[in-house]
């Protein structure tokens, strides 16, 4: 989820496109933003791609390195561990291990999980809850090291879901408000005469968009461009007349079709598409993944209580999937070690008939995965996060900073770091506003 381009580089989003690795490829024109990456089982891994170059960077953690120390205003920079005898210390969601000489033995991200002073990274602490598909489970502090343990199973036919702060099951309720806190806006709509093929369910991976074909036997990939239609010698992706933090005129975007993928079974407006680089998971009666020139294989059915998957979205911080669809407003979280399905929370009516929207997208500052819902107009996006201690918990409501927005049918994160959705006739693009919060970096200095 990277901003796009800055200089002769364009930097691609991917993630649920939540949290998937970045690609950064270079372009001939600095004045226009496109770089394609065509995009098993239980926890997704973005791969190689057929006719497509993609190259994942990855951050490695390394000890200290030899050199002088800063003096700045007084204040002398230490190395982590040059002052520090031998153990294990947390800074910041690290555990960096230090060998009593100065030296930094290891460095240890513990994002999802916490770091414990002289134990390092473990999953939980002692008086924690956590709610795993229909479980209810708690820290079993007497394992080494610590981990969860099942206490309760709720009965998702009875409406009831893990209640993650009492650590119980009840009956859910409409969880959060419909007072707006922040708005977004929309960027594009694409057309039969942009080059859009009738179609909804969508995802995408870089700039890359999936679509689920009309006819229910295909899936459409599209590639989508920015310029810079104001010549101002900057890409701006969230540029828009009515936000008042990037004013100014949409940059112009432009739609490829590209390629027909045939024999994905899809029904349309009721198969959401998770999308990464070299397959893509379809929703429906099953959640099934397709690798691109090759074989087919059904991750999850739908349990007995849902009769089809419509929307699917996959945490890949904690890799747990999401789904849902139009029955009630509904989100269900998978339980990959039971392969059961459970309720994770309801949601209120966001002026919509029908919910028809699902999404999971990774903060990319904080590293936090948040659930976004919509109904099937995009007037509001709710967005949630399973707390560790309070449970599930409304964080925003946003508005469409418009009079009317467009239908939903399936909804998917990637390109610009902004939503997409599509509604049987358009393809369209919303984002920007109090949403970058939560899916632009922060840029540095």
């Amino acid at each position: 989820m990277q901003r796009f381009s800055w200089g002769p580089f364009v930097v691609v989003c991917s993630i649920g496109c939540g949290g998937r690795p970045a690609v950064e490829q270079e372009t001939s024109d600095p004045g226009s933003s496109s770089a394609s990456s065509l995009g098993s089982s239980g926890t997704p891994e973005p791969g190689t791609t057929n006719g497509t170059n993609a190259d994942t960077l990855a951050g490695e953690s390394t000890g200290a390195a030899d050199g002088p120390k800063y003096d700045v205003n007084g204040v002398v920079e230490h190395e982590p561990c040059e002052t520090k005898p031998a153990g294990i210390y947390c800074d910041d969601g690290n555990a960096i291990e230090c060998d009593g000489a100065g030296k930094v033995v290891s460095v240890d991200m513990c994002k999802p999980n916490i770091c414990l002073a002289g134990e390092g990274c473990v999953v939980c602490t002692e008086g924690q809850f956590h709610c795993s598909g229909p479980r209810v489970m708690e820290c079993d502090t007497d394992a080494s090291p610590p981990g969860w343990k099942e206490i309760e199973l709720c009965d998702p036919v009875a409406g009831e879901g893990c209640n993650g702060a009492s650590g119980s099951c009840e009956v859910l309720e409409p969880l959060g408000g419909i007072a707006p806190t922040g708005t977004y806006f929309q960027y594009a709509d694409f057309r039969a005469s942009d080059g859009f093929a009738p179609g909804s369910d969508v995802d995408c991976f870089g700039d890359l968009i999936y679509v689920s074909g009309i006819l229910g036997t295909s899936v459409d990939v599209y590639q989508v461009s920015i310029e810079d239609s104001d010549n101002d010698g900057e890409i701006e992706p969230n540029q828009h007349p009515d936000n008042p933090d990037e004013a100014g005129p949409i940059e112009q975007r432009t739609l490829l079709h590209l390629m027909t993928i045939p024999d994905v079974a899809v029904s349309i407006g009721a198969s959401e598409i998770y999308a990464l680089e070299d397959r893509i998971y379809v929703g429906g009666t099953s959640i099934t993944e397709y690798l691109f020139g090759g074989a087919s294989s059904v991750l999850t059915t739908s349990p007995d209580w849902v009769s089809y998957f419509a929307q699917i979205g996959y945490d890949d911080v904690n890799g747990v999937w999401y789904a849902s669809n139009e029955e009630e407003r509904r989100v269900f979280q998978y339980d990959e070690e039971t392969e059961e399905w459970g309720l994770a929370f309801r949601f209120p009516s966001l002026a919509g008939d029908h919910m028809d929207g699902l999404e999971v997208v990774t903060d990319p500052n904080t590293g936090i995965p948040y659930v976004y819902v919509s109904d099937m107009t995009s007037d509001f996006i709710g967005q949630y996060r399973l707390d560790p201690n309070d449970g599930w918990v409304q964080q925003n409501l946003f508005a469409y900073a418009g009079t009317t927005g467009s239908a939903v049918e399936g909804m998917g994160f990637g390109a610009f770091n902004h939503f997409w959705a599509a509604d049987g006739e358009s393809l369209y693009e919303v984002g920007g506003g109090d949403l970058e919060t939560y899916t632009e970096p922060i840029p540095e200095g």
